[in-house]
């Protein structure tokens, strides 16, 4: 998509949002027939966004369109490859990382982003973004350690909603900071992925990044 079409779409996804807390707003401060014409208005507002978001397929937060997922499966025998992130310290242990550490990014987007687009940067963007990176994360495993809430939960503490697929959480982190991310890729079944007991299986490394 072109930088100004591109510029344009956001602009109005900005306004539409805008609109709904205005709308929104005259609800709360509307009283007798007028609070009546304001919720009806309101409500229609609401029912041609998501409309809109469906038919058009493209997502206006917080209307979105409601694709989660393409294609059909084939039984708890079909195979995905699931890409994992890592963290590596100073001695060349591994340790997982925690979902949120990419907030407000969710892990899946930025799976998507390593796999996608990080093979096309020029070898010194790709640079810029690893440091980038290998900083962030390091940046939650100082709040993590020092007991301090990260991501979402943040402002909203235990009220913040988990991220889809209930990600577990990880809490464990090294003494010493992260000096490179390493990017693997693993391949389960539906019903491994269901399941509390996972096979072994091997990991493919992908990627390392260094801070």
């Amino acid at each position: 998509m072109p930088g100004w079409q591109y510029d344009w779409l956001q602009a109005g996804r900005f306004l539409s949002f805008a609109l709904f807390l205005l709308l929104g707003l005259r609800v709360a401060r509307s009283r007798g027939d007028g609070r009546r014409r304001a919720i009806v208005l309101f409500g229609a507002y609401v029912v041609v966004l998501h409309l809109l978001a469906g038919i058009t397929q493209i997502d206006n937060w917080p209307f979105p369109n409601h694709l989660v997922a393409i294609g059909r499966t084939h039984g708890d025998g079909f195979v995905m490859s699931v890409t994992e992130l890592r963290g590596v310290d100073r001695d060349g242990r591994e340790w997982k990382l925690d979902p949120q550490t990419w907030s407000p990014v969710y892990y899946s987007i930025l799976q998507a982003w390593l796999a996608s687009h990080y093979p096309q940067l020029s070898p010194a963007d790709q640079r810029v973004a690893a440091r980038f990176l290998v900083a962030r994360a390091n940046g939650t495993r100082e709040r993590l350690r020092a007991g301090r809430r990260i991501g979402f939960e943040r402002l909203l503490g235990p009220l913040a909603i988990g991220y889809w697929w209930r990600l577990p959480r990880v809490q464990e982190m090294p003494p010493s900071p992260f000096t490179a991310i390493r990017v693997y890729e693993v391949d389960w079944t539906l019903g491994e992925m269901a399941s509390a007991h996972r096979y072994v299986r091997p990991y493919r490394l992908l990627l390392e990044l260094r801070g």
